[in-house]
């Protein structure tokens, strides 16, 4: 995997100017490689030609590599129509206003923050969320599973649409955001963040000045994810933590969908993880205190690999077939949760 070490800065832009190509051995365990899908399609944004990806021949870590050789300016290309674009939504009226009240609650028994106006309807809204492993789930999430800091200062690494940044900041964080993409930019600098384009492993956030930095489906955009934990721990206070989510690579439902599963996102996705080969990363980076499980959240991926499978539009279908895939990736979180298509990992400096 090769990364020059010029920096590109230029229109506000800071990011290494590399070229991804598959590394010949295993970045996380260093063993060897071997062909593992062929002629892969991008049946998602439909980006011209057809893909190869390659496994780790040690099948316990089993971490897996887009077969490309590709400039940062080509990788920009891919994400001209991605899902991010979409404008945040956050309720201030109505029923997601009560909604996102309860949620509030929730995060203040659970997770101690600031305890929110009282109500009895709220109060009893947050506990049922909390006692339904899929609802209690589907809303930490929504925080990354993160205790509450007073002050704190968080980093969010590809926010997107800035949803994310929204919810910390009401909830009392002091936010920021790395994010390549110029149109998720504008968008957060008119919502009045403090957000950076490029990479993170170039921008210039002095050590020690973070309480935590989290990424949704974002690791595997990326081609060096040793280097980007090495920098986060870097980054990161003691006791500071990192929250990653990702696509797993050794979930029951790659195993099944083959080259239509939806994890894939080839050519986007430049490597998929799974449970050892994030642990080894990790490790490397220096991290002690690592936790690591599945989601129940990972229906969405069953679902869209189904639809790709019967070469159907990924967006589809109603609300029914939703609510069977989210059950179905519960129960499969509940029986095994490193099975589930979604893994998060939580390492603590």
């Amino acid at each position: 995997m090769e990364r020059s070490t010029n920096t590109k800065t230029g229109a506000g832009v800071k990011m290494t100017e590399f070229i991804y190509t598959r590394p010949e051995t295993c970045t996380a365990c260093g063993a060897g490689l071997h062909l593992w899908r062929q002629n892969v399609r991008d049946g998602v944004y439909g980006v011209d030609g057809i893909w190869n990806l390659h496994r780790c021949n040690n099948s316990e870590c089993a971490a897996s590599y887009l077969d490309a050789r590709l400039s940062a300016s080509q990788l920009a290309g891919f994400y001209e129509t991605y899902s991010t674009h979409h404008d945040p939504v956050f309720a201030a009226n109505g029923t997601k206003l009560i909604f996102r009240q309860a949620l509030e609650w929730l995060f203040h028994r659970r997770l101690g923050y600031r305890r929110p106006k009282t109500s009895t309807l709220l109060a009893t809204l947050a506990r049922f969320f909390e006692l339904v492993p899929l609802l209690r789930e589907m809303a930490l999430s929504r925080v990354f599973w993160l205790p509450y800091v007073a002050g704190g200062k968080l980093v969010e690494i590809g926010f997107g649409n800035a949803q994310t940044l929204l919810q910390m900041r009401e909830l009392g964080w002091e936010v920021e955001g790395v994010e390549f993409d110029e149109m998720c930019i504008r968008k957060a600098r008119a919502l009045g963040f403090n957000v950076k384009q490029g990479d993170f492993e170039s921008q210039d956030y002095p050590d020690g000045s973070m309480n935590a930095v989290v990424g949704s489906h974002v690791i595997e955009h990326v081609p060096d994810p040793g280097k980007l934990m090495a920098t986060i721990y870097n980054k990161l206070q003691p006791g500071g933590r990192m929250v990653l989510v990702t696509p797993n690579g050794a979930s029951w439902g790659c195993r099944l969908m083959g080259a239509y599963w939806r994890g894939l996102e080839v050519p986007r996705h430049l490597t998929i993880q799974t449970p050892s080969s994030l642990i080894r990363h990790a490790r490397r980076a220096g991290f002690k205190k690592i936790e690591l499980s599945g989601t129940p959240l990972g229906g969405g991926i069953l679902q869209q690999s189904l639809r790709l499978r019967l070469g159907k539009p990924i967006n589809g279908s109603g609300r029914l077939p939703q609510l069977f895939w989210a059950s179905l990736a519960s129960m499969i979180h509940l029986l095994r949760p490193q099975a589930s298509d979604e893994i998060v990992m939580i390492c603590e400096k």
